[in-house]
């Protein structure tokens, strides 16, 4: 008797607690499935101003979703990890936005990602986009060129023009895009020409408007210094920026 009873009470709580696990699942599904990447690593404070105009604090395993524009603060480092197994690295004060994130591991042609450096520096390992299907879907912007990945290892270093009334830094070549390429190549567009900068080579384009033109190496320049979390044989890009915390 007292085995039935057991058997009776068991039953309905089982029930209930599956049927409780399964909403939550359930909730929860779209969510998880919606994230083009999370927070892998965080040292200091990372925010993200949502397409919706809000703006939240990330942690760690946090998500990141296409349209978020993240920002480091001062002393502080993030690692996002992609769902295509790529990875950036974000150095203090830096803002970017993820424009566009496509990865469908049954569609390769359908790839795509682009993602806009605003200010500071980022370092990133490409995962499969951009290797598979279509390599034209790997893209970063800046302000004035548009770099393509044609390999996985180059540093690319904007320098911004002075703010008005201020005097250029004398400690910085003239502004623009820089790129050098250790490894594989990158397709360097500005001014409506696309140029292909190999290895050991170094490319730089003054504005929108001018085509890339190769340059003598500028090691100094290009040196960056990423967290010892950060991923090796990485691709660098930094960005110089004045004083002035506003986004463009």
């Amino acid at each position: 008797m007292q085995a039935n009873m057991m058997r009776v009470f068991t039953r309905p709580t089982l029930a209930r607690a599956t049927a409780r696990g399964l909403l939550l699942a359930a909730l929860l599904s779209p969510a998880l499935a919606g994230a083009d990447a999370t927070v892998q690593f965080l040292s200091g404070t990372l925010s993200a101003q949502r397409s919706d105009g809000s703006v939240v604090l990330l942690s760690e395993k946090s998500q990141i979703k296409e349209g978020d524009v993240l920002t480091t603060e001062r002393e502080s480092y993030a690692q996002v990890k992609f769902t295509d197994g790529g990875q950036v690295t974000l150095k203090p004060g830096t803002q970017v936005k993820l424009d566009n994130y496509a990865y469908n591991e049954a569609a390769p042609t359908s790839d795509g990602f682009v993602m806009s450096l605003f200010k500071g520096g980022m370092r990133a390992v490409t995962g499969l986009i951009g290797k598979r299907g279509n390599r034209d879907a790997y893209k970063v912007q800046t302000t004035t060129a548009t770099i393509g990945i044609r390999g996985t290892d180059f540093t690319a270093v904007q320098v911004l023009p002075p703010a008005p009334g201020q005097a250029p830094n004398p400690n910085l070549p003239p502004p623009g895009v820089y790129v050098a390429v250790a490894s594989g190549s990158v397709a360097f567009i500005a001014g409506g020409v696309e140029t292909l900068v190999a290895p050991g080579q170094t490319g730089f384009s003054g504005s929108s408007l001018t085509p890339p033109v190769l340059v003598p190496p500028k090691p100094d320049l290009m040196k960056t210094d990423p967290p010892s979390t950060a991923s090796k044989g990485a691709i660098t890009v930094t960005l110089s920026t004045p004083s002035s915390n506003d986004c463009p």
